[in-house]
């Protein structure tokens, strides 16, 4: 693939590459630990700004959807930057927002499966579990590994298919010819092509 050899197309690889490597951390690693590495603990760190806003945000539809809006939030947020880039014709940016919410859905997965258990730690001592909450409400709290393992290979679909939307665009703009830029929208130097 003589295209390689330009800017974006490297960009693209390389964002591959690193998103491949994350995405195999993270579905390596299970339900059995919140992420480690430097950047998916800054990305968790990120998720759960919007978890915590998404218990106010949907606090004011009552208590049940006040404990799941954290969940709800920190997955609608990306899935809405995806639906932003894809909207706009920037497939590249959307398959990161993509990855970016397939991470929160195994992020989830790990929150659920552990609402029997209760493991991991919380932000501070006397919170409630959302995730035992949630399940007891639905008498489903013996069952949080079984949900938890659903939730999760829902966010191993929406990562691999992250990785796909950026493969197909690595093919598409490798497959550019050389001469000319190749906007976003699929046009070249203001020219539908």
């Amino acid at each position: 693939m003589a295209g390689l050899t330009r800017g974006p197309a490297l960009l693209r690889a390389a964002g591959l590459l690193v998103l491949g490597a994350l995405t195999f951390g993270i579905l390596g690693r299970g339900l059995t630990s919140m992420p480690s590495g430097v950047v998916l603990v800054l990305v968790h760190y990120v998720d759960l700004v919007f978890h915590e806003a998404g218990h106010v945000i949907f606090g004011v539809f009552g208590s049940f959807l006040g404990a799941l809006g954290g969940s709800l939030n920190q997955v609608l947020i990306p899935a809405v930057c995806t639906g932003y880039f894809l909207w706009h014709r920037q497939p590249a940016a959307a398959a990161v927002a993509l990855f970016w919410a397939g991470e929160n859905v195994v992020d989830v997965a790990i929150y659920a499966a552990d609402g029997r258990d209760m493991k991991l730690p919380l932000l501070a001592e006397g919170l409630t579990h959302d995730w035992n909450w949630i399940l007891s409400e639905l008498s489903l709290r013996d069952h949080a590994d079984a949900v938890g393992r659903v939730i999760f290979a829902l966010g191993a679909l929406v990562l691999l298919a992250a990785l796909a939307l950026l493969a197909l665009d690595l093919l598409r703009v490798a497959a550019a010819p050389e001469t000319g830029v190749v906007s976003s929208a699929g046009t070249r130097d203001g020219k539908p092509r």
